[in-house]
């Protein structure tokens, strides 16, 4: 298999245009398929599509402009004679005899730990509330944008680029189903006619049959191709996406989601073996940089973004910080969630990609820096102050002083200990060129023979740098000094 080169990587070909054509086309039917839904005779409230997924059926976010006795956090147990239900369901339920617009219905709700039943009458969004639903779902984690718009821009400049097509697939699938549709997330979904029912739970079942399948293809192609698609890329794609799809118009007919939850425990699986494999399979080259580089990023993406997740929501757990209406969470969500898909971008398109190393040195320095001068801050005001207690009985501002000149004084000498101990143990090369370096920087101020001081050049020269061959090339002058003496 020939390796296609950047120039060719760059050419919009049949395929490629193609491949455009059907990811508009599923993001169109999602959005037409959304408005749809939130244009059927409805209370106007929207619910999270998690708690709805799993029978709690939680009011959150009121569309309409009209009067409602239902109040955000109430939780609907039934509508009419029909109780919610409990499970995923995989067929439409029938409507309420009465359900129709300016009808009214009764809803049996759960207020502040009490059950009542509420008249509700059923009206018909307008065109403002149908976008102040959108807008409501497209808000609610704008950082989802960010794989729509990375595979965008990366498709863009690399169409003929496999793995920029299904980042492209990939990150489209993520970004419209999660910002877009999920915003018919309401109760008279339920009740939808079966098209809309059907191509609504198709669309939001992307994470098997689109989403993971593109993935893992992706960890197949990239840095470098992976059997299987070294050997039949046209038959494994083919069957890494219809082999789902299959799954899915399954559990639709029995009803039954043992095969869709099988198929995803095997494809997370097959993710993590694909991925380890792709590592394997390139530090085993030890002279491909490029490839070498471009793992780093992806791997340095996926610990930023993960690490940095599972990092505040560690930090939420422990009641360290509150992750709701937390202006610093806000602001840090954006480059922990954009970690992985720009890692990606910057691998595919090779830019910067020996950078990685700089990065990920300063990452690690910083992030163990930032946790000791931590750790001697909260101690020495948990010391001191008890030290204080002790004598004076009460609280002094004077401690925060003490403690934040004894972070300051330590930060420089720290951070140089810290460095040295990283360099040592993983960038173990590195540090034993800098100590050599440092060696004959030494050894040049004290020798004064010309032999010696090129023998411990190419000493030098060869541990630190290890080329195939060395030539030391002298003037004729240096020469003849050197036969002289």
């Amino acid at each position: 298999m020939t390796k296609p080169t950047p120039s060719s990587e760059t050419k919009f070909d049949r395929s490629a245009g193609l491949l455009l054509i059907a990811v508009v086309l599923f993001v169109l039917t999602v959005f037409v398929n959304t408005i749809a839904i939130l244009r059927l005779p409805g209370d106007g409230w929207q619910m999270p599509y998690n708690d709805r997924d799993t029978g709690n059926y939680k009011l959150d976010y009121f569309m309409g402009n009209w009067e409602t006795p239902l109040q955000v956090g109430d939780v609907v147990t039934a509508v009419g004679n029909l109780p919610t239900p409990k499970t995923v369901q995989y067929v439409p339920l029938p409507a309420p005899a009465n359900w129709d617009e300016g009808s009214t219905v009764i809803y049996t709700i759960q207020r502040d730990g009490q059950t009542m039943s509420l008249p509700v009458t059923l009206h018909r969004l307008s065109v403002r509330g149908i976008l102040r639903g959108l807008a409501n779902t497209m808000s609610e984690e704008l950082t989802g944008w960010s794989w729509v718009l990375v595979g965008l821009l990366v498709f863009w400049m690399r169409p003929n680029n496999r793995a920029a097509r299904l980042l492209l697939v990939a990150s489209s699938s993520y970004g419209i189903v999660n910002q877009v549709g999920l915003a018919a997330t309401t109760i008279p979904l339920d009740f939808a006619p079966l098209p809309m029912w059907t191509t609504y739970w198709v669309s939001t079942f992307f994470w098997g049959w689109l989403f993971f399948p593109s993935l893992i293809l992706l960890l197949l192609v990239f840095p470098l191709p992976l059997w299987p698609m070294t050997r039949r890329p046209r038959l494994t794609t083919t069957l890494f996406y219809a082999i789902p799809v299959a799954i899915m118009i399954l559990t639709l007919l029995v009803g039954m989601d043992g095969p869709a939850t099988a198929l995803l425990i095997v494809e997370a699986v097959l993710i993590f073996a694909a991925a380890g494999t792709a590592v394997f399979q390139v530090f085993r080259q030890r002279h491909n940089r490029v490839a070498r580089a471009q793992v780093s990023w992806v791997a340095f993406g996926i610990a930023f973004s993960l690490g940095g997740t599972l990092l505040f929501y560690l930090l939420n757990w422990f009641e360290l910080i509150q992750l709701e209406n937390n202006l610093f969470w806000a602001i840090l969500s954006w480059p922990v969630s954009l970690g992985l898909p720009v890692s990606f971008a910057i691998a595919i398109l090779r830019y910067r990609l020996f950078d990685i190393n700089v990065i990920i040195r300063k990452t690690l320095v910083y992030a163990l820096l930032s946790g000791l001068l931590a750790l001697v801050y909260f101690g020495s005001v948990v010391l001191l102050q008890t030290i204080f207690d002790s004598v004076a009985q009460e609280r002094s501002p004077f401690i925060i002083v003490v403690s934040t000149l004894i972070i300051a004084a330590l930060f420089a000498p720290l951070r140089q200990r810290v460095q040295a101990f990283i360099d040592r143990r993983f960038y173990r090369q590195k540090y034993d060129a800098q100590q050599i370096l440092a060696q004959f920087a030494q050894t040049t101020r004290d020798e004064v023979s010309l032999e010696a001081l090129q023998a411990e050049l190419i000493g030098v020269i060869q541990e630190t740098m290890q080329p195939e061959a060395l030539i030391v090339w002298l003037p004729e002058a240096a020469k003849t000094k050197i036969k002289s003496s």
